[in-house]
């Protein structure tokens, strides 16, 4: 009888060890829906909760459709509070990932680093991409709204002043 409740308690104690060295990251991406992958592994499709090893690197790479793939490196860093307890620094304890939450705004792939010589040309040209795209069912109205939004953004005049 003794057993059958010592087993419970040391399965539980196992888990909870496992949950003070991990933290929970969570991967957001504008317009939502892209693919997440965690060192070139698909792990899932923005908003993705997620847990990870505190005492690691990992990269993180958002794609979609129609967007150039962005890519991130999440860390682990260490903060250090006022009284340390000697093993938890050997296991990572005292380690956490930055930066979390990890969240990305897509550019369209079609779009230019520069405005260039002729922004009405182009202009013109990453919309027709973006209408193509809609027309083709690969992006939604939703997501055709969000990149017109995005190359009118990146072509209007910037007042520095």
């Amino acid at each position: 009888m003794k057993r059958l409740i010592l087993l419970p308690l040391v399965a539980f104690a196992l888990c909870a060890c496992n949950s003070v060295f991990t933290d929970k990251v969570t991967i957001s991406s504008t317009p939502a829906g892209a693919d997440v992958y965690i060192n070139g592994v698909l792990s899932g499709v923005t908003p993705l909760e997620t847990q990870l090893d505190r005492d690691g690197t990992y990269e993180i790479s958002i794609v979609k459709v129609g967007y150039k793939p962005q890519t991130q490196v999440l860390a682990s860093t260490q903060w250090d509070p006022f009284v340390k307890f000697g093993p938890l620094v050997d296991l990572g304890y005292y380690k956490e990932l930055y930066p979390s939450p990890l969240s990305a705004e897509l550019k369209p792939a079609y779009l230019p680093d520069t405005v260039g010589t002729d922004p009405f040309g182009s202009m013109t040209y990453c919309i027709l991409q973006a209408d193509l795209l809609r027309k083709s069912g690969k992006i939604s109205p939703e997501e055709h709204s969000y990149m017109i939004t995005t190359i009118t953004k990146f072509f209007s005049p910037q007042d520095d002043f």
